[in-house]
This record gives structure tokens, sequence and C-alpha cells, in this order.
């Protein structure tokens, strides 16, 4: 029974890393992180507001170019190096700190 009840519980957890997890906010960007279907992890930062993520929020793309959807306004170049090194460290280990 105990054995059933791990692989449940990991079973559990594979299905949850398949969904971004929020790890931080900094300066006004919300950084996160999921598990790809190789399990690596792919990381990610974006303005916090509304709508979806591509078409909607400012956001860094995985070259980390900054893109400003229409009609949205474009965050300080201080606020954007913190999120690009937020997400170094991200990208750089499972463990973030």
């Amino acid at each position: 029974m105990k054995r059933i009840l791990l692989l449940l519980s990991l079973i559990g957890t594979s299905a949850l890393a398949q969904n971004f997890q929020t790890i931080d906010r900094v300066d006004g960007w919300l950084i996160e992180r999921k598990l790809d279907s190789e399990q690596n992890h792919v990381c990610r930062a974006s303005v916090v507001g509304g709508g979806s993520w591509f078409s909607a929020r400012v956001h860094l793309n995985r070259n980390d170019a900054l893109v400003v959807p229409n009609g949205l306004t474009s965050p300080n170049e201080a606020s954007v190096a913190s999120a690009r090194e937020a997400l170094r460290l991200c990208r750089s280990s499972l463990l973030y700190f």
C-alpha cells in the first residue's frame, strides 16, 4: 500500500510540473518555471498583468529580448535587468536563490 501511495504522489508531482509555477517576483516581474517532457527546466519572466502570456503581457523571450505588445508601456531598463538576472539564476540550477 505504501508503494502505491508513493507512486501516486510521484505521478501527481510530475503532472504539476507540466504547468508553470511561480518561483519569484522581482521589480514587478513574475518569474516562473516548469519542467518540459525531458525534465529540463524552462523559465520565463513577464510583467504581472491581465491577459494571456504571449499576447497581452510584457515579457522576455527565449533570448531575453524584451517583448512589448501594442498598447503596453515598456518597463525601465533597471527592472528589465533585474528580470534577466532572475532568469539567469532560474536557468542555472534547479535551486533558485
